[in-house]
């Protein structure tokens, strides 16, 4: 069980959510806005994994993924506040679907998972970046999580 791979996966299935009708219950740029019911991360998870062949499924630790995705859900609010904070008059509608998820991922694991070395936590998300979207991405991201990274440091 490998948790690079397990991160991509939870990457991937807040991705693949933002395109759903629930969008993860996630409002947009608008922090007040309560959400009253919260999606089923067992649903996502398994969604997900009914796409993989049986040995790509056997390699994810999916007790990490439902703990990442229980995480972004529940911190979303705090962890957008971030996002938009540091993104430099970027919207959180005007970026990449992908780099948000990429970075929904790393805040929390930065904020939240004691376990996780932050530094990890960038350098993963930087790799996904270039993995997975423009080839400004991995700059914009690490420059966002650095941000992050002191203050929750300070």
């Amino acid at each position: 069980m490998s948790r690079r791979i397990s991160r991509e996966a939870a990457v991937k299935i807040i991705f693949q959510n933002t395109f759903t009708e629930a969008r993860l219950f996630i409002s947009k740029d608008e922090p007040d806005n309560e959400v009253t019911e919260k999606p089923d991360i067992d649903k996502m998870l398994e969604v997900y994994a009914d796409s993989l062949t049986e040995d790509e499924s056997d390699v994810l630790d999916k007790i990490f993924i439902k703990d990442v995705l229980q995480g972004v859900v529940e911190n979303v609010k705090s962890i957008d506040e971030y996002i938009v904070k540091y993104s430099k008059d970027w919207t959180i509608d005007r970026m990449s679907k992908i780099d948000l998820a990429i970075l929904r991922v790393a805040i929390f694991e930065i904020l939240y998972k004691e376990d996780i070395p932050s530094s990890v936590s960038i350098n993963e998300a930087v790799e996904l970046a270039k993995k997975y979207s423009h080839a400004d991405a991995s700059s914009f991201i690490n420059g966002i999580l650095g941000s992050v990274y002191s203050e929750s440091n300070t």
